[in-house]
């Protein structure tokens, strides 16, 4: 072997040698997601993921985190019904909370406090069945609402003793306690204003 050959194999040598070490301190960057705390990798290779907050269980007493209050029995407060925006809020919270706890159609027997007769007869004909109650109870099925909100609506037929309003809430479904689904509730009503004076909840005009 000259002399040249010699040299040539030895540097090809340490080139190799050379590039095997740097890719053995070569590490893998994790792929970031968006919005997300950072993650961090270490000497080995490993990646340490950033910290999960605790879930705090709730005891058998307490309503789970994020589950509107039961709503207080109704009152019968002479100025809630000089007002047809306040008393179709007052029914809606009556109206929007059931219980399977309670007789059937409970919430339209308390809801009745800011109803007309008429009103409360033709909720009960699309209210709960005593099959869909037994339903109910088995499952120990409720629902809890708050964001109630009340307007008049202006393009409606208005006259001094009646109106049409719109009320939502926003209303909370739990089973045995615990919540798992919320939906929008809304529905159009006839609010009228009876000889005494009264404003009153009528019947809905709308598949709400």
């Amino acid at each position: 072997m000259t002399r040249l050959s010699t040299q040539l194999l030895l540097a090809g040598v340490v080139l190799t040698t050379a590039l095997g070490g740097c890719s053995d301190q070569k590490t893998t960057e994790a792929p970031q997601p968006q919005g997300s705390a950072p993650i961090s990798s270490t000497a080995q290779g490993q990646f340490t993921l950033p910290p999960v907050a605790p879930i705090t269980p709730t005891s058998a007493n307490t309503e789970p985190t994020g589950v509107p209050p039961a709503v207080a029995p109704p009152q019968v407060d002479g100025a809630l019904f000089t007002d047809p925006l306040r008393v179709t809020t007052a029914w809606m919270r009556q109206f929007c909370q059931t219980d399977f706890m309670e007789p059937i159609n409970g919430n339209l027997t308390r809801a009745a406090t800011y109803a007309t007769l008429e009103a409360t007869a033709a909720d009960t004909t699309h209210g709960d069945t005593a099959q869909s109650y037994q339903q109910m109870q088995n499952q120990k099925l409720a629902t809890r609402c708050d964001q109630v909100e009340a307007s008049i609506n202006p393009e409606a037929p208005t006259t001094p003793s009646m109106v049409y309003v719109q009320v939502s809430a926003a209303r909370t479904q739990l089973a045995d306690g615990r919540p798992f689904q919320t939906l929008p509730l809304v529905s159009t009503r006839r609010v009228v204003r009876g000889g005494d004076g009264r404003w009153l909840v009528d019947a809905a005009v709308d598949a709400g």
